[in-house]
This record gives structure tokens, sequence and C-alpha cells, in this order.
């Protein structure tokens, strides 16, 4: 999406603002953003793109967009590491590729795990949220909450400062149980946070977890690098402003202690904007 022009003025006459909230602004077309690369980062570009190409096997093909996202996200402590970028796009569900908010409609509305506009971490990054009491492995397969988070990210990374600079992930533990856990879920979901697809974590904010997670937190952290654990922190809802840009706290959804915004019309003016801006 970050390389197709978006009649704003007409989307809005069309959707209204509420949908609205998740437009992109003063984006850069894909072309400029690769133009401005620097001669290193060009050459990381165009390394996976010819490899890729040349590539035999391949399935599927990736849009430039899609190649300076393995390039700009590729995991270790350097962006454009064409080693550690490769790695990624080889073993990338083209799956991923076909997901849209149409397709995920249902799921996107369970209000599980979402987008919030406006809400953004100290160091500025753009937030995902989940409430993962509303998850039940009973009843929705690991795969349905895992397409529904590989998209959140990937519409998050469209954005040119998400891409270049990350994103933040806040779960509000409110309500949580032993029924909204299963080991395959967590250790698919860990996964999809620290590399499975091109989208690099910032922080991970756990909140309010309830107090005997200490025994959830053993089966998780095997899961987690040792530079993704760092970024994980487990807090009580009064210490939220030691993460978030405290302006930004406004856009919290209503569901949450403190929160002003209807968490219904988040969910649903996601995919009304989403559904649209996707044909």
């Amino acid at each position: 999406m970050t390389g197709t022009k978006i009649d704003l003025e007409a989307l809005k006459k069309e959707l209204g603002e509420g949908p609205m909230r998740f437009a992109p602004h003063g984006e850069r077309p894909i072309e400029e953003q690769i133009k401005s690369l620097t001669e290193e980062e060009k050459k990381c570009f165009d390394e996976l793109k010819k490899k890729w190409e040349a590539k035999e096997d391949r399935s599927h093909s990736f849009s430039d967009e899609m190649i300076l996202r393995f390039a700009r996200c590729s995991p270790g402590k350097t962006k454009f590491n064409v080693k550690t970028a490769w790695k990624v796009m080889n073993k990338y569900n083209a799956h991923y590729l076909e997901l849209t908010a149409g397709g995920l409609e249902k799921q996107l509305l369970t209000k599980t795990l979402f987008v919030v506009p406006g809400l953004k971490s100290k160091e500025g990054h753009d937030v995902f949220y989940m409430r993962p009491s509303r998850y039940f492995p009973k009843q929705t397969t690991v795969k349905e909450i895992i397409d529904n988070l590989a998209y959140c990210m990937q519409v998050m990374v469209e954005k040119e400062k998400a891409c270049t600079e990350g994103i933040a992930f806040f779960a509000n533990m409110a309500d949580w149980s032993m029924s909204n856990f299963g080991i395959n879920y967590c250790h698919q979901f860990m996964m999809m946070l620290q590399g499975r697809v091109p989208v690099r974590v910032r922080l991970f904010l756990i909140v309010n977890p309830p107090g005997w997670f200490g025994t959830i937190w053993k089966i998780m952290k095997p899961m987690l690098a040792p530079d993704f654990r760092k970024k994980v922190h487990m807090i009580s809802a009064d210490k939220l402003e030691d993460f978030f840009d405290k302006d930004s706290l406004q856009y919290l959804p209503d569901e949450f202690e403190g929160g002003k915004v209807s968490t219904e019309d988040i969910a649903k003016d996601f995919v009304a904007y989403r559904k649209k801006v996707e044909g």
C-alpha cells in the first residue's frame, strides 16, 4: 500500500473521520524511499532482489516494497544485513502476502489484537494491542490468531517510520486465565514477533499479569532470544507512563483503565478503512 497513491479527501468523504484515523500521512512513494538509500543500503537491496529473482524454486515474487522491508528489518544489531535478511526471505510464508481485512474480518472484529491509532511509545513507535483473554485455543485456531498478528504487523510497517524504526506491542492481561493459553500458540506467536515477518518489535509490554504469571514466563522465556528478552517488561498499569508518550495515552482503548477511545469503534474503523483501500 505504501507505493499506492491514496486520495485521502475522497476517502474521508466516503468513510468519515473514524476509519481515517488509520490513513497514512506524508508517506513517500516507495521509489523515492529506495532512491534515498545510502550506497551500502542500496547495495543490500539490489543484492536481495537479484538473489530472489535468480532463485529457481521460488513460488512467488516480492515487490520492491517487500524487499526493502526485508533489508530494513534484517534480524540482528544492524539493518541492511544481506545474510540475515535473506534467511527471513527464504523462510517467509507467502500466505501472509494474501491476507486482507476482508478475509480476516470476523477475527479482527473479535477485538483480540489490533492497531491503536495515535498511541506511541516514548521512542515514538506505533503500538499494536492485544487482549489475550479474548483468545480461546478451543474456539479459535492458532492459524487464525497468527494470521491476525501477521496482518496487523505488516499493515503497521507500510509506514516508512515504522518499517525503519520498529513498532511496539502492548498486551493487556486483564481477565486472562490458563483457558486462554496454549504452548503451540505461544511458541508460534513469539516466533512471529522475532522475525518470521519483516518487522522489528522494539518493545513488548505485558500489563497487569496475574500473580502466577511467573509459571508462564518460565515457558515463554526459552522461546525468546536473549536480545529480545530485554525488550519484554511486565508492569502494572500505573507504570505505562514509563514506556508510552504521555500525551498519547489519551488514545488508549476504553476497556483499559484510563482509556477513552471506544475499543469497538477502533476495530470496526480499522476493518472499514483496510477493506476500502484493499479493494
